[in-house]
This record gives C-alpha cells, structure tokens and sequence, in this order.
C-alpha cells in the first residue's frame, strides 16, 4: 500500500493508502475504469511528471464534474471535462505509481490553497 491524494467532486481532498501494483484496487480508489491523463498544464503545475487517474466512464456515468480536476486537464482550452473523482499518481516505465510520500503533504497544502478545498477528516 502507498499514499496518494484524491480530490472527489465535492471538493474535499485527502491523502489516500491505495495498493498501486493491484487494478482493482486502484479502481475502487477512483470509482470505475483507470484512465491516465497527462497534461502540459500538471507539469507546470507540479513542476514534475504527474498523472491524474480518472473514471475512464465519468462523463458516461454522468457522475459530477471534478473542478480541480477539470482545470488540471485543461477543460478551460479544450472543452473536455473530468467527472468523478481522481487521484495523483505518477508514471513508471511500465506503469504508474504513488507519489514521493514526503511530497505529498505539500502538494495538498497547495490544492486546498489554489483550488479552495477541504481537507477530508478521518471520520468522513
């Protein structure tokens, strides 16, 4: 198990365990089928590779659309949504992992300060 972020449609982020090396469990983390996006606009943001892995079926599913997660996929350019929740990852040479555990708590303090979100609690 690793630590990864997630940011659900509602705005509420938090740090998530998610067994990286088993689909299914990275699907039940998201909520569907694993898509990976990539954009210009995570590696500025980031100022590393970054992937955000989405429901490949949100829009489909009509689930909300994810705010955070449509302006780091460039909805603002391009027209195209993110729906459903997501989380952070980054690329491997064959696949994807979790993030730098000793990132991670930077990278939430700066989406909760950018994107006004809310910090889920233990008990939600």
């Amino acid at each position: 198990m690793a630590k990864t972020i997630k940011v659900t449609t509602d705005n509420k982020i938090s740090i998530v365990e998610v067994e990286f090396g088993n689909y299914k469990a990275v699907q039940k983390a998201i909520g569907g089928m694993i898509e990976s996006v990539k954009t210009q606009r995570m590696w500025d943001y980031f100022h590393r590779p970054m992937l955000m892995l989405v429901d490949e079926e949100g829009l489909i599913k009509r689930l909300p659309l994810n705010r955070t997660g449509s302006w780091l996929y460039g909805a603002d350019k391009h027209g195209h949504q993110i729906a459903g929740d997501f989380i952070l990852a980054v690329p491997t040479h064959e696949d994807f992992a979790a993030p730098p555990a000793a990132d991670l708590e930077f990278i939430k303090a700066r989406l909760i300060q950018d994107f006004d979100l809310v910090e889920m609690t233990a008990y939600e």
